[in-house]
Protein backbone atom coordinates (compact mmCIF):
# COMPACT_ATOMS: atom_id res chain seq x y z
CA UNK A 1 0.00 0.00 0.00
CA UNK A 2 1.29 3.46 -0.31
CA UNK A 3 2.88 5.44 2.13
CA UNK A 4 1.09 8.48 0.62
CA UNK A 5 -2.82 8.55 1.32
CA UNK A 6 -5.49 8.73 -1.19
CA UNK A 7 -6.36 12.52 -1.91
CA UNK A 8 -10.73 12.93 -1.87
CA UNK A 9 -11.58 13.69 -4.42
CA UNK A 10 -12.13 16.29 -6.20
CA UNK A 11 -8.12 17.70 -5.70
CA UNK A 12 -6.71 20.75 -5.52
CA UNK A 13 -3.98 21.82 -8.10
CA UNK A 14 -1.28 22.35 -4.38
CA UNK A 15 -2.50 18.60 -2.94
CA UNK A 16 -1.86 16.83 -6.61
CA UNK A 17 1.41 18.78 -6.60
CA UNK A 18 2.53 17.92 -3.06
CA UNK A 19 1.80 14.47 -3.43
CA UNK A 20 3.49 14.28 -6.35
CA UNK A 21 6.47 15.89 -4.55
CA UNK A 22 6.46 12.95 -2.06
CA UNK A 23 5.95 9.94 -4.35
CA UNK A 24 8.59 11.04 -6.77
CA UNK A 25 12.11 10.87 -6.06
CA UNK A 26 15.53 11.68 -7.66
CA UNK A 27 16.56 8.51 -10.25
CA UNK A 28 19.62 6.85 -10.16
CA UNK A 29 23.25 8.71 -11.48
CA UNK A 30 25.30 7.74 -14.01
CA UNK A 31 28.32 9.72 -15.59
CA UNK A 32 28.48 10.67 -19.05
CA UNK A 33 30.42 12.28 -21.75
CA UNK A 34 30.05 16.08 -22.54
CA UNK A 35 28.68 15.86 -25.79
CA UNK A 36 25.38 14.20 -23.64
CA UNK A 37 25.20 16.37 -20.55
CA UNK A 38 23.39 19.31 -22.23
CA UNK A 39 19.97 19.77 -19.77
CA UNK A 40 21.28 16.96 -17.68
CA UNK A 41 21.14 17.69 -13.90
CA UNK A 42 24.68 17.32 -12.15
CA UNK A 43 24.24 15.41 -9.41
CA UNK A 44 27.70 16.30 -7.33
CA UNK A 45 29.15 19.71 -7.34
CA UNK A 46 31.60 20.44 -9.81
CA UNK A 47 35.25 21.75 -8.23
CA UNK A 48 37.78 23.34 -9.57
CA UNK A 49 40.60 21.07 -9.66
CA UNK A 50 43.41 23.32 -9.81
CA UNK A 51 43.53 27.09 -10.20
CA UNK A 52 42.20 28.98 -13.38
CA UNK A 53 44.37 30.25 -14.62
CA UNK A 54 46.64 27.59 -13.82
CA UNK A 55 49.78 30.13 -14.58
CA UNK A 56 50.26 33.88 -15.62
CA UNK A 57 49.15 34.28 -19.45
CA UNK A 58 49.24 37.10 -21.55
CA UNK A 59 46.30 38.72 -21.81
CA UNK A 60 46.92 40.22 -25.25
CA UNK A 61 49.22 40.25 -28.02
CA UNK A 62 52.22 42.01 -27.56
CA UNK A 63 55.61 42.17 -25.39
CA UNK A 64 56.42 41.40 -22.38
CA UNK A 65 58.61 43.92 -20.71
CA UNK A 66 59.91 44.15 -17.00
CA UNK A 67 57.95 46.71 -15.01
CA UNK A 68 60.68 48.42 -13.38
CA UNK A 69 62.11 49.31 -17.15
CA UNK A 70 60.65 51.85 -18.27
CA UNK A 71 62.70 52.43 -21.56
CA UNK A 72 61.08 53.22 -24.75
CA UNK A 73 63.25 51.18 -26.92
CA UNK A 74 64.08 47.26 -26.04
CA UNK A 75 65.36 44.45 -27.97
CA UNK A 76 63.29 41.24 -28.73
CA UNK A 77 65.19 37.77 -27.50
CA UNK A 78 62.49 35.51 -27.68
CA UNK A 79 59.12 34.62 -29.07
CA UNK A 80 56.47 32.69 -27.01
CA UNK A 81 53.46 31.24 -28.82
CA UNK A 82 50.17 30.00 -26.49
CA UNK A 83 51.31 26.89 -25.11
CA UNK A 84 54.85 27.74 -25.23
CA UNK A 85 56.76 26.93 -21.66
CA UNK A 86 59.88 29.07 -21.95
CA UNK A 87 60.94 30.34 -18.51
CA UNK A 88 63.57 33.47 -18.45
CA UNK A 89 64.54 36.12 -16.39
CA UNK A 90 64.49 39.27 -18.49
CA UNK A 91 67.34 41.77 -18.14
CA UNK A 92 66.64 45.65 -18.28
CA UNK A 93 66.53 46.50 -22.06
CA UNK A 94 65.29 42.81 -23.03
CA UNK A 95 61.54 41.98 -24.58
CA UNK A 96 59.65 39.05 -25.81
CA UNK A 97 57.68 38.60 -28.67
CA UNK A 98 53.84 37.16 -26.60
CA UNK A 99 50.57 35.87 -28.11
CA UNK A 100 47.46 35.99 -26.22
CA UNK A 101 47.43 33.04 -23.78
CA UNK A 102 50.89 32.56 -23.75
CA UNK A 103 52.48 31.83 -20.55
CA UNK A 104 54.74 34.47 -19.06
CA UNK A 105 58.58 33.74 -18.75
CA UNK A 106 58.87 35.35 -15.92
CA UNK A 107 57.34 37.66 -12.93
CA UNK A 108 57.38 41.65 -12.54
CA UNK A 109 56.54 41.47 -16.35
CA UNK A 110 53.97 43.88 -17.81
CA UNK A 111 52.79 43.23 -21.68
CA UNK A 112 52.92 46.29 -23.91
CA UNK A 113 49.73 46.07 -26.43
CA UNK A 114 51.06 45.15 -30.28
CA UNK A 115 48.92 48.43 -30.96
CA UNK A 116 50.87 49.99 -28.97
CA UNK A 117 54.37 49.24 -30.72
CA UNK A 118 56.61 49.56 -33.97
CA UNK A 119 59.26 46.58 -34.20
CA UNK A 120 62.28 46.41 -36.76
CA UNK A 121 65.03 44.31 -37.11
CA UNK A 122 64.33 42.71 -33.45
CA UNK A 123 63.79 46.40 -31.88
CA UNK A 124 60.96 46.99 -30.43
CA UNK A 125 59.93 50.32 -29.81
CA UNK A 126 57.09 51.83 -27.54
CA UNK A 127 54.71 54.71 -28.86
CA UNK A 128 52.33 54.19 -26.33
CA UNK A 129 52.81 52.47 -22.43
CA UNK A 130 49.94 51.96 -21.09
CA UNK A 131 49.66 51.25 -16.36
CA UNK A 132 47.67 47.91 -16.97
CA UNK A 133 49.85 45.01 -16.84
CA UNK A 134 47.23 43.15 -19.72
CA UNK A 135 48.47 40.07 -17.83
CA UNK A 136 45.90 37.45 -16.47
CA UNK A 137 47.40 35.98 -13.51
CA UNK A 138 47.17 32.59 -11.91
CA UNK A 139 44.21 31.88 -9.55
CA UNK A 140 42.18 35.16 -11.07
CA UNK A 141 38.89 33.15 -12.00
CA UNK A 142 38.92 30.44 -9.48
CA UNK A 143 41.25 29.13 -6.63
CA UNK A 144 41.92 25.20 -6.92
CA UNK A 145 38.82 23.57 -4.92
CA UNK A 146 36.26 26.22 -5.58
CA UNK A 147 32.74 25.10 -6.71
CA UNK A 148 32.24 26.24 -10.45
CA UNK A 149 28.93 24.47 -11.02
CA UNK A 150 26.35 23.53 -8.40
CA UNK A 151 24.94 20.12 -7.50
CA UNK A 152 21.25 20.15 -8.56
CA UNK A 153 22.00 22.42 -11.45
CA UNK A 154 20.62 21.86 -15.08
CA UNK A 155 23.59 21.74 -17.44
CA UNK A 156 23.65 24.25 -20.00
CA UNK A 157 25.88 24.96 -23.15
CA UNK A 158 27.92 27.40 -21.03
CA UNK A 159 28.31 25.09 -17.85
CA UNK A 160 29.61 22.24 -20.20
CA UNK A 161 32.46 24.89 -21.46
CA UNK A 162 33.80 25.25 -17.96
CA UNK A 163 33.28 21.74 -17.42
CA UNK A 164 35.42 21.11 -20.29
CA UNK A 165 38.06 23.90 -19.75
CA UNK A 166 38.68 21.80 -15.96
CA UNK A 167 39.01 18.03 -17.49
CA UNK A 168 35.11 17.23 -16.33
CA UNK A 169 34.89 15.19 -19.01
CA UNK A 170 32.42 13.10 -17.12
CA UNK A 171 30.19 14.47 -15.19
CA UNK A 172 27.86 12.36 -12.79
CA UNK A 173 24.29 13.40 -13.86
CA UNK A 174 20.80 11.99 -13.37
CA UNK A 175 20.08 9.60 -15.57
CA UNK A 176 17.12 10.05 -18.06
CA UNK A 177 14.16 9.76 -16.83
CA UNK A 178 11.86 6.77 -19.12
CA UNK A 179 8.30 7.27 -20.30
CA UNK A 180 5.65 5.50 -21.90
CA UNK A 181 2.60 7.33 -23.62
CA UNK A 182 -0.32 5.88 -24.89
CA UNK A 183 -2.92 8.11 -27.11
CA UNK A 184 -6.31 7.09 -26.92
CA UNK A 185 -9.64 7.69 -29.16
CA UNK A 186 -11.35 6.17 -32.16
CA UNK A 187 -11.36 9.99 -33.72
CA UNK A 188 -8.02 10.39 -33.91
CA UNK A 189 -6.16 10.24 -36.99
CA UNK A 190 -2.66 11.24 -38.30
CA UNK A 191 -2.40 15.16 -38.24
CA UNK A 192 -1.11 14.52 -42.08
CA UNK A 193 -4.10 13.16 -43.27
CA UNK A 194 -7.63 15.03 -43.62
CA UNK A 195 -10.25 14.71 -41.21
CA UNK A 196 -13.65 12.67 -42.01
CA UNK A 197 -17.04 13.80 -40.52
CA UNK A 198 -16.43 13.11 -36.66
CA UNK A 199 -12.61 12.81 -36.81
CA UNK A 200 -10.00 14.93 -35.16
CA UNK A 201 -6.29 15.46 -36.07
CA UNK A 202 -3.75 13.75 -33.06
CA UNK A 203 -2.67 17.32 -31.73
CA UNK A 204 -1.63 15.54 -28.44
CA UNK A 205 0.59 13.09 -29.30
CA UNK A 206 3.27 15.83 -30.30
CA UNK A 207 2.48 17.85 -27.58
CA UNK A 208 3.29 15.31 -25.45
CA UNK A 209 6.37 14.18 -27.58
CA UNK A 210 7.89 17.84 -27.73
CA UNK A 211 7.23 18.23 -23.64
CA UNK A 212 8.69 15.21 -23.01
CA UNK A 213 12.12 15.60 -24.96
CA UNK A 214 12.18 19.15 -23.55
CA UNK A 215 12.94 16.96 -20.15
CA UNK A 216 15.81 15.24 -22.04
CA UNK A 217 13.73 12.01 -20.94
CA UNK A 218 13.57 8.58 -23.47
CA UNK A 219 10.14 7.66 -25.01
CA UNK A 220 7.84 5.60 -26.51
CA UNK A 221 4.49 6.45 -28.27
CA UNK A 222 1.38 3.85 -29.15
CA UNK A 223 -1.74 4.10 -30.14
CA UNK A 224 -4.46 2.12 -27.97
CA UNK A 225 -7.83 1.41 -29.92
CA UNK A 226 -11.07 2.63 -27.59
CA UNK A 227 -12.15 -0.61 -27.32
CA UNK A 228 -10.90 -2.04 -24.03
CA UNK A 229 -10.04 -5.65 -24.63
CA UNK A 230 -8.15 -5.03 -27.37
CA UNK A 231 -6.70 -2.23 -25.50
CA UNK A 232 -5.24 -4.55 -22.62
CA UNK A 233 -4.38 -6.95 -24.94
CA UNK A 234 -2.24 -4.42 -26.58
CA UNK A 235 -0.60 -3.43 -23.62
CA UNK A 236 -0.01 -6.93 -23.18
CA UNK A 237 2.50 -7.07 -26.06
CA UNK A 238 4.77 -4.43 -24.69
CA UNK A 239 4.45 -4.83 -21.05
CA UNK A 240 8.46 -4.95 -20.90
CA UNK A 241 8.03 -1.53 -22.21
CA UNK A 242 6.20 -0.14 -18.92
CA UNK A 243 8.26 -2.34 -16.00
CA UNK A 244 11.14 -0.66 -17.49
CA UNK A 245 9.05 2.87 -17.38
CA UNK A 246 9.43 6.04 -14.61
CA UNK A 247 6.33 7.79 -16.13
CA UNK A 248 3.44 6.50 -17.91
CA UNK A 249 1.14 8.76 -19.66
CA UNK A 250 -2.37 8.03 -21.24
CA UNK A 251 -3.81 10.48 -23.18
CA UNK A 252 -7.75 10.80 -23.12
CA UNK A 253 -10.04 8.06 -21.14
CA UNK A 254 -9.94 9.74 -17.91
CA UNK A 255 -13.43 10.33 -17.21
CA UNK A 256 -16.50 8.29 -16.49
CA UNK A 257 -18.13 7.14 -19.33
CA UNK A 258 -19.02 4.24 -21.22
CA UNK A 259 -15.91 4.38 -23.35
CA UNK A 260 -13.86 5.74 -20.53
CA UNK A 261 -11.37 3.04 -19.14
CA UNK A 262 -8.20 4.03 -18.33
CA UNK A 263 -8.65 3.66 -14.65
CA UNK A 264 -9.63 0.09 -15.20
CA UNK A 265 -6.15 -0.23 -17.74
CA UNK A 266 -3.94 1.13 -15.12
CA UNK A 267 -5.81 -0.84 -12.08
CA UNK A 268 -5.18 -3.61 -14.23
CA UNK A 269 -1.73 -3.18 -14.97
CA UNK A 270 -1.19 -2.61 -11.03
CA UNK A 271 -1.57 0.38 -10.42
CA UNK A 272 -3.21 2.39 -7.33
CA UNK A 273 -5.24 4.94 -8.28
CA UNK A 274 -4.35 8.50 -6.17
CA UNK A 275 -6.28 10.75 -7.73
CA UNK A 276 -9.49 10.57 -9.97
CA UNK A 277 -10.42 14.35 -10.18
CA UNK A 278 -9.36 17.70 -9.82
CA UNK A 279 -11.10 21.34 -9.23
CA UNK A 280 -9.17 22.68 -12.14
CA UNK A 281 -10.29 24.19 -15.12
CA UNK A 282 -9.45 22.78 -17.64
CA UNK A 283 -7.39 19.43 -16.30
CA UNK A 284 -10.44 18.15 -14.10
CA UNK A 285 -10.24 14.68 -15.57
CA UNK A 286 -7.49 13.84 -14.33
CA UNK A 287 -6.05 10.44 -12.95
CA UNK A 288 -2.81 9.99 -10.78
CA UNK A 289 -1.49 6.91 -9.74
CA UNK A 290 1.22 4.68 -9.03
CA UNK A 291 2.98 1.58 -8.86
CA UNK A 292 6.55 1.18 -6.66
CA UNK A 293 8.54 4.43 -7.72
CA UNK A 294 6.66 4.55 -11.32
CA UNK A 295 3.68 7.28 -11.63
CA UNK A 296 0.91 7.17 -14.30
CA UNK A 297 -1.11 10.22 -15.48
CA UNK A 298 -4.22 9.42 -17.22
CA UNK A 299 -4.86 12.87 -18.90
CA UNK A 300 -7.86 14.52 -19.80
CA UNK A 301 -8.48 14.38 -23.31
CA UNK A 302 -9.08 18.00 -24.36
CA UNK A 303 -5.39 19.69 -25.74
CA UNK A 304 -5.83 22.63 -23.27
CA UNK A 305 -6.55 20.71 -20.53
CA UNK A 306 -3.51 18.36 -21.49
CA UNK A 307 -1.47 21.17 -21.89
CA UNK A 308 -2.29 22.18 -18.19
CA UNK A 309 -1.84 19.22 -16.65
CA UNK A 310 1.65 18.55 -18.51
CA UNK A 311 2.92 21.93 -16.99
CA UNK A 312 1.38 21.65 -13.51
CA UNK A 313 1.81 17.83 -12.72
CA UNK A 314 4.08 15.87 -15.09
CA UNK A 315 6.61 18.66 -14.88
CA UNK A 316 6.87 18.58 -11.03
CA UNK A 317 6.98 14.69 -11.57
CA UNK A 318 10.07 14.81 -14.01
CA UNK A 319 11.16 17.77 -11.98
CA UNK A 320 11.57 15.60 -8.71
CA UNK A 321 13.07 12.78 -11.02
CA UNK A 322 15.98 14.93 -12.12
CA UNK A 323 16.93 15.67 -8.64
CA UNK A 324 16.91 19.68 -9.81
CA UNK A 325 17.54 21.80 -6.79
CA UNK A 326 14.11 22.79 -6.34
CA UNK A 327 12.51 25.74 -7.66
CA UNK A 328 9.04 27.45 -6.50
CA UNK A 329 6.19 26.41 -9.53
CA UNK A 330 4.38 29.39 -9.08
CA UNK A 331 6.11 32.82 -9.85
CA UNK A 332 4.32 36.73 -9.16
CA UNK A 333 3.11 39.23 -12.09
CA UNK A 334 0.94 41.85 -12.82
CA UNK A 335 -1.49 41.29 -15.53
CA UNK A 336 -1.14 43.43 -18.70
CA UNK A 337 -4.58 43.33 -19.59
CA UNK A 338 -8.01 42.74 -18.41
CA UNK A 339 -8.69 39.13 -17.80
CA UNK A 340 -12.41 38.27 -17.81
CA UNK A 341 -12.83 35.53 -15.22
CA UNK A 342 -16.69 34.20 -14.52
CA UNK A 343 -16.52 33.40 -11.20
CA UNK A 344 -16.02 30.02 -11.92
CA UNK A 345 -16.01 27.38 -8.70
CA UNK A 346 -12.89 25.84 -9.91
CA UNK A 347 -9.51 27.02 -10.19
CA UNK A 348 -8.61 28.03 -13.92
CA UNK A 349 -5.40 27.92 -15.39
CA UNK A 350 -6.13 30.90 -18.33
CA UNK A 351 -3.32 30.58 -21.24
CA UNK A 352 -1.35 34.05 -21.20
CA UNK A 353 1.84 35.41 -22.45
CA UNK A 354 4.41 36.47 -20.15
CA UNK A 355 7.20 39.13 -20.77
CA UNK A 356 9.82 40.85 -18.37
CA UNK A 357 9.29 44.48 -18.36
CA UNK A 358 10.97 47.13 -16.32
CA UNK A 359 12.04 44.36 -13.92
CA UNK A 360 8.81 42.66 -13.42
CA UNK A 361 6.42 40.11 -15.54
CA UNK A 362 3.65 41.35 -17.58
CA UNK A 363 1.18 38.92 -18.35
CA UNK A 364 -1.22 39.12 -21.33
CA UNK A 365 -4.56 37.32 -21.04
CA UNK A 366 -5.54 35.23 -24.54
CA UNK A 367 -8.89 34.34 -25.64
CA UNK A 368 -9.86 30.81 -24.73
CA UNK A 369 -13.32 29.05 -25.25
CA UNK A 370 -12.74 25.66 -24.20
CA UNK A 371 -10.36 22.84 -22.90
CA UNK A 372 -10.78 21.70 -26.39
CA UNK A 373 -9.68 25.01 -27.58
CA UNK A 374 -5.83 24.88 -28.94
CA UNK A 375 -6.17 28.57 -30.79
CA UNK A 376 -4.20 30.31 -27.57
CA UNK A 377 -1.22 28.09 -27.19
CA UNK A 378 -0.05 29.16 -30.63
CA UNK A 379 1.46 32.32 -28.73
CA UNK A 380 0.85 30.79 -24.63
CA UNK A 381 4.58 30.68 -22.53
CA UNK A 382 2.49 30.80 -19.30
CA UNK A 383 -0.71 30.31 -17.32
CA UNK A 384 -2.05 32.54 -15.12
CA UNK A 385 -4.08 31.26 -11.95
CA UNK A 386 -7.22 32.16 -11.01
CA UNK A 387 -8.81 31.59 -7.37
CA UNK A 388 -12.04 30.09 -7.95
CA UNK A 389 -14.61 32.61 -7.79
CA UNK A 390 -12.43 35.03 -8.84
CA UNK A 391 -14.77 37.68 -11.16
CA UNK A 392 -13.11 40.29 -13.62
CA UNK A 393 -9.69 40.96 -13.10
CA UNK A 394 -8.35 44.33 -14.11
CA UNK A 395 -4.78 45.79 -15.59
CA UNK A 396 -2.58 45.47 -13.11
CA UNK A 397 -3.76 43.26 -10.63
CA UNK A 398 -0.81 40.86 -9.05
CA UNK A 399 -1.45 37.80 -9.86
CA UNK A 400 0.30 34.19 -9.92
CA UNK A 401 1.30 31.98 -12.70
CA UNK A 402 2.90 29.26 -14.19
CA UNK A 403 6.04 29.64 -16.79
CA UNK A 404 5.02 26.64 -20.19
CA UNK A 405 8.76 27.62 -21.81
CA UNK A 406 10.78 26.63 -19.27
Amino acid sequence: MSTAANISSPASAESVIALLRELAKPLAMENVSLSEALQRVLREPALAPEDQPAFDRSAVDGFAVRLDDARTEFQIVEEIRAGDWKPRELQLGEAVKISTGGALPGAGLQIVMREDAEVSDERLRVTQREPETNIRFRGDDCRAGQILVERGTTLSHGMLAVLASVGHAKPLVTRRPRAVHFATGNEIIPPEQTPQRGQIRDSNSILVRTFLEKWSAEFTQHRLPEDESAAKYQISNIKSEIETADLLLISGGASVGEHDFTRRLLEDLGFEILVSKTTLRPGKPLIVARRGKQIAFGLPGNPLAHFVCLNLFARTVLDSFNGATPKELFQRGVLAGKLEADGNARETFWPAIAELKAGRMELKPLRWSSSGDLTSLAQANALVRVVAGEMNLVAGAEVEFVATDC
